[in-house]
């Protein structure tokens, strides 16, 4: 009886089966769509932070968001002014993130602000959450900072052209920067440069021929690589302490604190420049010789720039101080475009061939090229030093401008020291070009040990003295005739560069160091002032 009622049963259900299965149909769920939840659950800030509590403009939003039957595609966000009343699809901002670090606007002029903040979830059909997540933040506005660069600060003196370096900022992230203003000598009336500029030079163009002149515009070019722009700043004082102004200023207009820095501005007066780099303390004989070498040289009146890059001073022939302070910090722009204002150049230095670091004409070679692009021309007094280790010295810029094609070299086995004694003999090794005649036969009037030979040999060339030297071996104390290198003078064979290497007076007391071979004290002077000749320096 059991087992019949089970089959009973059994076919039963079948039956029910068979027919649900005939009978399937209706319609489907709608797509539900998603929702979105904010990591900020109060619907607005206002009432909970006021005053100081406010927040700054840029804030760190997450939010997330669920699909009932499917899954969450992507995001929508937006924000905008308490008063304002954007339409149902207006200003929505795509994203796949769940986070952001957000700049709320704040309008122009304002330092408080309340901003709505909303975002939506969109499911995988493309449905979007009707009832968006939002809450209000209220935000104030921080001011922008900015420093200027100690690294890239001008020295105390400058010519007509120098540049700043600085670093702005701001508490909203830097997009939120408008503008940089900077002045001179004025903190009330400034000149708008782009928001990403770091690092400006001003180019203040003088007229030589007027003495009267006080006051020039400069020209801004932006980026350490020059960029020319239609900027002008007016107010460069010339033979006058000037003050550079510098500040940022935010898209509400708020501005930082002033930058500042004060320094000398020389005023160019001459085509021709007097370089003393004679780093010693006995600088003012030497300084003074030369001057009135040049002065003697010149047409009368003719006015002579000086440039002082003494300091710090060095002591013995090594080089063994740091670059002179007066130098600007970076050789490219501001120091190829000082040189490049002047003609001629008449540079007196203590050493350029001994290492890179540290010595002045090294740093000044590499940039030389618009001066010579120019027609510049340049007279070079410096003794010849070989450097202690050679890796300091590799691809010194003196020594590729220099008119030589190395320097001497000892063998290993003959540790030595190269010296002139009284009575040796300087000898004319070629004619002048453009003088057609020789240098005058000199001898040395006094027992020279501090400076060498080198070589200038090839093409690029022309020696001009040959000098006496003797070796004497640092161990066993021999010594001999030296019959290495000998060139002491020389010029290019362009004539743009000549070089002198012998000390000319005693730097103590201003006694001659060299005479001429018949005993003439001025001989050496003469020599000097047929090299400035065959360069084209101008003459009486």
């Amino acid at each position: 009886m059991t087992s019949i009622r089970s089959l009973a049963l059994v076919a039963g259900l079948f039956l029910i089966w068979a027919g649900c299965d005939t009978d399937i149909g209706g319609n489907p769920f709608e797509n539900q769509p998603p929702d979105t939840d904010l990591s900020v659950r109060d619907t607005s800030l206002v009432d909970n932070l006021a005053g100081a509590e406010r927040l700054n403009s840029t804030v760190f939003v997450s939010w997330t968001g669920v699909d009932p039957d499917g899954f969450v595609l992507a995001f929508e966000l937006r924000f905008y002014h308490t008063g304002q009343q954007p339409g149902p699809e207006e200003g929505w901002i795509p994203t796949a993130g769940t986070d952001s670090l957000i700049l709320l606007p704040i309008p122009r002029g304002e330092r408080v602000a309340d901003v709505v903040f909303e975002v939506r979830a969109i499911d995988n059909e493309h449905l979007k959450d009707p009832s968006p997540a939002r809450t209000v933040f209220p935000i104030q506005n921080a001011p922008p900072e900015i420093r200027l660069s100690g690294f890239d600060l001008p020295p105390d003196t400058t010519f007509s052209i120098v540049s700043f370096a600085w670093t702005a900022s701001d508490p909203e992230g830097i997009a939120n920067l408008d503008r940089i203003e900077i002045s001179l000598n004025d903190s009330t009336r400034f000149v708008n440069l782009p928001p990403d500029a770091e690092f400006v030079t001003l180019v203040g163009q003088t007229d030589i021929n007027d003495p009267t002149e006080t006051e020039v515009e400069t020209r801004v070019f932006l980026g350490r690589g020059f960029q020319r722009t239609e900027t002008r700043v007016p107010g460069l004082l010339l033979d006058a302490d000037n003050t550079f102004y510098v500040r940022a200023v935010d898209q509400t207009d708020t501005t930082s604190v002033l930058a500042r820095f004060t320094w000398y501005v020389k005023k160019q007066h001459s085509e021709i420049l007097y370089v003393n780099d004679y780093r010693k303390a006995s600088n003012p004989l030497v300084r003074a010789y030369h001057i009135n070498l040049l002065r003697d040289f010149l047409p009368a009146g003719q006015a002579v720039d000086e440039w002082d890059l003494t300091l710090p001073f060095v002591t013995g022939n090594t080089g063994n101080a740091p670059r002179s302070e007066a130098l600007p910090p970076n050789a490219d722009p501001t120091l190829r475009l000082t040189l490049s204002l002047y003609r001629y150049i008449y540079w007196v230095s203590t050493n350029a061939t001994s290492s890179i670091a540290g010595n002045n004409l090294p740093f000044a070679a590499g940039v030389m090229d618009e001066f010579f692009e120019n027609g510049g021309k340049m007279m070079v007094h410096v003794p010849i030093v070989l450097p202690v280790n050679e890796e300091d010295n590799l691809g010194n810029p003196a020594i590729l401008l220099l008119p030589l094609t190395g320097l001497v070299s000892f063998p290993d086995t003959l540790r030595s020291s190269l010296r002139m004694s009284s009575g040796s003999a300087v000898t004319p090794a070629q004619p002048l070009p453009g003088v057609g005649s020789t240098l005058p036969p000199l001898q040395a009037d006094a027992f020279i040990i501090n400076t060498l030979p080198y070589e200038a040999t090839g093409s690029s060339t022309i020696p001009l003295y040959e000098a006496e030297y003797t070796y004497l071996t640092r161990q066993g104390g021999r010594q001999g005739p030296w019959f290495g290198p000998k060139t002491v003078a020389s010029i290019s064979t362009d004539r743009r560069v000549g070089l002198f290497a012998l000390p000319i007076i005693n730097d103590q007391n201003g006694s001659p160091l060299y005479i001429g071979a018949d005993g003439d004290p001025d001989a050496a002077r003469r020599a000097v002032m047929l090299m400035l000749e065959s360069l084209g320096f101008p003459k009486q």
